[in-house]
């Protein structure tokens, strides 16, 4: 990124602006309670006790602005024993559960890339501000809305939870390689496209995929069409997840993975071609729709990515550069 900025920083920054206050100025209690008077919503990112060394804790702010949101993110909450307890987005990824499905299943647990807990943190946080405006503008009262990204984490848990609740399953970790034939990731001509045509031992789709493989004369989608495909136990096995690998790359590695998914959507298979960032800046969709937008970071045009939905009347997305990074 130009003049140094990372390109985390100003994704994350685009856009906005504020006023920056300092602690130890004078009159700056005065300044944030006028501030604060004029706001509709506060967001913190610190424990309770770093919240009352502020003066932000949710009770000084009930009796001083009982009409503004407090959103408050934090590791663990605002109360229980481990309220003021430091924590990273590793230890919050461990403590929350997601760490548990993440890697191989002989090896250590491995933390997905980025800062997942803030995201997963800052999603929740949004729905609960929005309904706490809601009430706002209503009602005029404020509240505070109490974000744990412990529970955030726990409570976006991919689909271990349904697992449990339909299958009484507990998922443990299953690394990155296909456990089904006819599910995963596949090469062809120009990189990858991922396929499901089995879900849970069961093939769905498979009829769809076999006329499709016929059609184009494909060596060995006869076999395919053997009763042990249709057998859980058979397609979970590693002999009929590497046959399948077999027979569907051969097909695939003389083809785009363009082609493979439009030729796949008309046998009504659910295949996707893997999109590289590329790909992506050259989609016509995306394109069309002015999805990618310039904006200016530090003092350089930088392509940025824009809102992924459209209000009538109201521009929304990034307008502009990140203030300095600190």
């Amino acid at each position: 990124m130009p003049g140094g900025t990372s390109a985390w920083w100003a994704f994350a920054e685009a856009g906005k602006r504020g006023t920056v206050l300092d602690a130890q100025e004078p009159g700056y209690a005065d300044r944030l309670a006028r501030l604060l008077d004029a706001a509709q919503v506060l967001l913190t990112s610190e424990g309770p006790a770093a919240l009352r060394d502020r003066g932000l804790d949710p009770e000084h702010l009930r009796a001083r602005h009982p009409g503004l949101v407090h959103v408050s993110v934090s590791p663990y909450g605002l109360d229980g024993p481990y309220a003021d307890r430091p924590a990273t987005d590793l230890t919050l990824l461990a403590a929350g559960g997601l760490l548990s499905l993440a890697g191989d299943p002989d090896r250590e647990p491995v933390r997905p890339f980025g800062t997942q807990t803030a995201v997963m943190a800052s999603l929740h946080a949004t729905v609960g501000a929005l309904i706490a405006v809601l009430v706002q503008e209503e009602s005029g009262q404020g509240q505070t809305v109490d974000v744990s990204a412990q529970e955030a984490v726990a409570h976006s848990l991919e689909n271990a939870v349904q697992y449990a609740d339909l299958e009484g399953v507990v998922r443990h970790r299953a690394g990155s390689a296909p456990t089904e034939a006819g599910t995963g990731l596949f090469t062809c001509r120009d990189g990858w496209v991922y396929l499901v045509c089995g879900l849970g031992g069961y093939p769905l789709g498979w009829d769809g995929l076999i006329a499709w493989l016929d059609a184009e004369g494909v060596a060995g989608a006869d076999r395919l069409r053997a009763p042990q495909w249709q057998e859980s136990a058979w397609r979970k096995s590693v002999e009929a997840v590497a046959e399948f690998r077999v027979i569907f790359e051969g097909f695939a590695a003389g083809r785009g993975k363009q082609e493979l998914y439009e030729a796949g959507q008309r046998f009504g298979v659910s295949i996707a071609p893997v999109s590289t960032p590329d790909d992506l800046l050259t989609s016509p969709q995306l394109t069309q729709r002015g999805f990618f937008r310039e904006i200016d970071v530090d003092g350089a045009p930088v392509v940025f990515p824009g809102a992924p939905y459209r209000f009538a009347g109201a521009e929304v997305g990034p307008q502009g550069g990140p203030p300095p990074a600190p």
